[in-house]
Formats: structure tokens, C-alpha cells, sequence
């Protein structure tokens, strides 16, 4: 049978695409999962028995360590000083 959740529609994603998300195995991801949980990893939506992967993602952007503001903007966003006005 088809996973459907890994496709980039679906809301939802399978311990399938929760893993590859990851870049684990389902069967490491199966070993790592209480773990996770207990670093506050989502678990399964209770009626979907699925995970929630707009949650799934927000868990990982709050585990980044460098906030997007910190991030090194290319030269086209820089200011450009005109020094020969001075």
C-alpha cells in the first residue's frame, strides 16, 4: 500500500515520513522516538494516528541554534557605502 503522507501535500506524515524527515530509519527513529519525546518531540495526533508535520517542523526550527535573524545576509541585502561622498 501506498504511504500518502509522504507526499508534499498531505498535513500529516506516517512514522514513514517522520523518519526520512529525520534522516533515520524507521527502525532507528522507532528506537530514538521516546527519547525525542522526552525532549518534546510531537507525538501522533490522538484521532489521525498520524504526525502532525507543520508540528513536527516547528520542533525542529526551536531545536536551531542560530535564530534566522543571526543568519548571514548575501552582499545584494548589504548597505552600500558611498565613500568617495565623503
Amino acid at each position: 500500500m501506498k504511504d500518502r503522507t509522504l507526499t508534499t501535500e498531505a498535513a500529516v506524515g506516517s512514522t514513514r515520513w517522520v523518519s526520512s524527515f529525520l534522516g533515520m530509519s524507521p527502525e532507528a527513529f522507532r528506537n530514538r522516538r521516546k527519547n525525542l519525546e522526552s525532549e518534546g518531540f510531537p507525538r501522533p495526533d490522538p484521532i489521525l494516528k498520524l504526525y502532525i508535520k507543520a508540528d513536527v517542523k516547528a520542533w525542529i526550527e526551536n531545536r536551531r541554534s542560530i535564530a534566522p535573524e543571526n543568519l548571514v545576509v548575501s552582499s545584494a541585502k548589504k548597505k552600500n557605502i558611498n565613500f568617495g561622498a565623503l
